[in-house]
């Protein structure tokens, strides 16, 4: 078998926009617990471990325990790749290996898909071509980190040691470059690759490394951004689409309409790839159409240039900047069906269809068939229903999701044929792929089709679980909705990080600069320092600090500080709470043995419901003692909490303190508590 060659030069026409993360060009695979299958280890791999419980990937993650390849790792290191079947491996091959992407058009989506490609081959066992196509990568993009660590890897797992240091010397001087086109093309492609395993499920754990792509490129004036901000764009759509399914409430649905818009509008405006923009334009109009009380003009009144535009003129945007593009086609096509423009949906969807056979437009095209029998009297033209059945048949062919067996059963169901329309409801029920579907929707149909076939107890029993799958769709739409990441847990290791936020890390006439102690040799945390005599007798600690986990490198720095120049004794969470104790028992313990409470307020905190429990019981203690005890910090500009808006708070400027502040902080810690 030959490596499979992507073209990394020519002419624009020769790329095909295939758009990653598309949900129609993916097939997402099935992941399981357990071990690996057999056919994934080589016989010298078998060998290796025939005495051990531990999987594939085991001696990999030791031998890259070390920060070598850093925290971004490679497809062959990465957990979220672990459990993958042959058949999830084979299917996922047979989408991905005739995509054709010029390098010079979208290099970090010609990356990502090569790499992926890559990754494809070695996990089938064909190592010799995964190799070629790895070398390939590396000939086109000569740093590309993902691509080294996958080489790296592969020598190391072959024995070839002098290879596979001379891998790692490559990777150690990429990664000392912290270039950050380098950097933010290996976050994409991780994104990438995980999405296309998450895709057509609730998923989205691959928004945080899309996100650290978008961050440390912020310097960037290169038009790939257009490529990160679109894929971004992509996955806060993805999510309205989940959280409107879910019934969120309003101010969450607006906050991410808002988001995603913005994100798709500077695609447009950074005169990114055509296909990109048209593509932009299209999804504009989908976040209207999902629903129809949304207007620009409300939503974003800054961004005037979409002010006057509906649904459908961002549709027909779209369709002048890429009249032939695919995905475009098909998209407003599907669109049009639900404006009940059915003569253009069917024109949109058929000229998509004669260039791509995808799943998608088979989808859409037998959903326009449907609707044109439901709209077409109450006898119907049964035509329509033969028609959608073959679309929908045509569309499993090509991937099986919960939606299609839904739809296919409803339109046996209408064609008479009960025990048919079951067997479909059934396969839907069994089937992980739900996403931008509703799956309470098949139990009602299933329920439907029970009763008219008899089953009345079946019947109530599909329509309790309709309720059942109602209430956990809202239940997921509202942990989607809450921007949750409670002292840090589910955090990937780089939403906290520095460099995310505009703060000064160098010293400034009359102000404090906090992040100078970031090259102290001493640890930030660690014991209570030895010359440190408490303030307050009456209380264990000085000071209590509150703070988000996002905010706690700075929140770290800012906690020694004080203690060091001020010379009094703070307790924070990660030196001072009782190991193996609750939480919130520590939480409210620490409180109260504490003569003051710091609390930092920023964007995170205030969405944060383990800052919000702290806040709550300081608020609460500050009522049981005669001297003011709480000290609002404003580390980030964010709405003012109700608690604290007749409160006086300091606000930090890009993370440091006029000296001003500085010395007024100081003398109110070092306060006695008998002062008011």
């Amino acid at each position: 078998m030959s490596s499979p060659r992507l073209e990394s030069g020519g002419s624009s026409t020769v790329c095909e926009f295939l758009i990653p993360g598309s949900p129609e060009n993916y097939i997402e695979p099935r992941s399981y617990g357990g071990a690996l299958d057999d056919h994934v280890c080589s016989p010298l791999c078998k060998e290796w471990h025939a005495n051990t419980e531990s999987d594939y990937f085991s001696e990999i993650m030791e031998m890259m325990r070390s920060d070598i390849i850093g925290e971004q790792g490679c497809h062959l290191t990465w957990p979220e790749l672990r459990h993958l079947t042959k058949q999830e491996l084979d299917l996922s091959w047979s989408v991905v290996k005739g995509r054709k992407v010029v390098f010079t058009e979208l290099p970090s989506y010609y990356c990502a898909i090569v790499n992926l490609q890559g990754f494809l081959r070695y996990r089938l066992e064909d190592e010799a071509v995964a190799e070629d196509i790895f070398r390939d990568l590396l000939a086109v993009d000569a740093r590309n980190i993902c691509a080294l660590g996958n080489l790296a890897v592969i020598c190391y797992r072959d024995s070839r040691f002098a290879e596979h240091e001379e891998y790692l010397d490559r990777l150690r001087t990429e990664i000392a470059r912290r270039d950050p086109l380098s950097r933010a093309r290996s976050y994409y492609d991780r994104a990438h690759t995980i999405r296309h395993f998450e895709q057509d499920k609730r998923k989205f754990t691959y928004i945080p490394y899309i996100k650290k792509a978008i961050e440390i490129s912020k310097n960037l004036t290169d038009r790939e951004k257009s490529e990160w901000r679109f894929d971004y764009g992509l996955a806060l759509y993805r999510k309205d689409t989940q959280l409107t399914v879910g019934k969120a409430s309003v101010a969450i649905l607006e906050s991410g309409f808002r988001d995603a818009s913005l994100c798709f509008h500077e695609v447009i405006s950074n005169d990114g790839p055509v296909g990109y923009q048209a593509l932009s334009w299209t999804f504009l109009g989908i976040l209207l159409q999902n629903q129809p009380s949304r207007t620009f003009e409300v939503t974003l009144p800054a961004v005037t240039a979409l002010h006057g535009l509906n649904a459908v003129g961002c549709f027909e945007q779209a369709l002048e900047l890429a009249p032939l593009h695919p995905i475009v086609l098909r998209r407003v096509g599907s669109e049009m069906t639900k404006l009940k423009q059915f003569d253009r949906a069917r024109t949109l969807l058929e000229a998509s269809l004669r260039q791509e056979q995808s799943w998608f437009a088979y989808r859409h095209r037998g959903l326009l068939n449907l609707s044109l029998y439901e709209h077409s009297g109450s006898k119907g033209d049964i035509g329509y229903l033969k028609e959608a059945e073959k679309d929908f048949k045509e569309a499993l062919e090509r991937k099986k999701v919960h939606a299609d067996y839904s739809d296919l059963g409803y339109v046996m169901y209408l064609l008479g044929n009960r025990r048919a329309a079951v067997n479909q409801y059934s396969c839907a029920v069994k089937c992980p792929r739900d996403d931008f579907f509703n799956p309470a929707v098949t139990h009602r149909r299933w329920a439907r089709c029970l009763r008219d076939m008899g089953e009345a107890k079946g019947a109530r029993f599909q329509e309790e679980k309709s309720k059942e799958v109602e209430q956990a769709l809202m239940q997921g739409a509202k942990r989607i909705g809450e921007k949750f990441i409670g002292h840090g847990a589910g955090c990937q290791g780089f939403e906290c990080d520095l460099e995310r936020f505009n703060y000064f890390s160098e010293d400034r006439r009359g102000f404090v600069n906090i992040l100078s102690e970031e090259q102290h040799p001493l640890s930030p945390i660690g014991d209570p320092l030895s010359f440190l005599t408490k303030r307050h007798a009456d209380y264990k600690y000085d000071f209590f600090i509150s703070f988000s986990h996002i905010d706690h490198k700075w929140a770290l720095l800012f906690f020694r500080k004080l203690e060091r120049e001020v010379e009094i004794r703070g307790c924070i969470r990660y030196r001072d709470y009782e190991c193996g104790g609750a939480i919130s028992t520590n939480i409210m313990s620490s409180i109260r043995k504490s003569a003051k409470i710091v609390i930092i307020i920023s964007p995170d905190s205030v969405t944060d419901q383990w800052c919000r429990f702290e806040v709550n019981h300081a608020l609460a203690e500050s009522l049981k003692r005669d001297y003011v005890c709480v000290i609002p910090i404003m580390l980030r500009p964010c709405n003012i909490p109700a608690q604290f808006e007749l409160m006086t708070f300091i606000k930090c400027q890009d993370g440091q303190f006029t000296v001003d502040d500085w010395y007024r902080l100081g003398k109110g810690l070092q306060k006695g508590t008998n002062a008011t």
